[in-house]
């Protein structure tokens, strides 16, 4: 009985002890909207701010292809998205021509998002819908893959 105990005892401490050494690293992606600084202070306090940036960047929407879509899609012109650095004077607006997942930044643009609606963008040069999940949508999302990622 002791022995069961111990073992349970050291498995509940083993545990314990992997689930506060999870750390959180920041996509490259996120270089280019915050500061390195602020990065650095954000993985070093270990915050769940840095995963949820993470998640925001590859979760936040969805894409339709314009060309197979079984409708037409309608949505905002993506070219009208002015970039979100506040230092650029004048304002610099879209001008990405192709898309990859990888590589898309949607915290490098102020899209205009809503708590409850969907929101589609359409980008004609990529051939692509870009249609952004309502906020309370994400959120959602964001604690259910934290929670199962403990």
């Amino acid at each position: 009985m002791k022995k069961q105990l111990l073992l349970a005892f050291a498995a509940l401490l083993l545990v314990t002890t992997l689930n506060a050494q999870t750390t959180y690293k920041a996509d490259k992606r996120l270089y280019d909207v915050l500061s390195s600084e602020y990065i650095a202070q954000l993985e070093a306090s270990n915050s769940e701010l840095i995963a949820y940036y993470n998640f925001y960047l590859d979760n936040s929407y969805y894409t339709v292809n314009l060309k197979t879509a079984p409708k037409l899609v309608t949505g905002i012109d993506i070219r009208t998205v002015v970039v979100a650095d506040e230092s650029k004077k004048p304002a610099q607006y879209f001008k990405e021509k192709t898309y990859s997942k990888a590589n898309f930044n949607a915290l490098k643009y102020k899209f205009d998002l809503s708590s409850n609606n969907f929101i589609t963008y359409l980008w004609n040069d990529a051939g692509i819908a870009i249609v952004f999940k309502p906020l309370s949508h994400i959120s959602a999302e964001f604690k259910a893959f934290m929670k199962q990622a403990k």
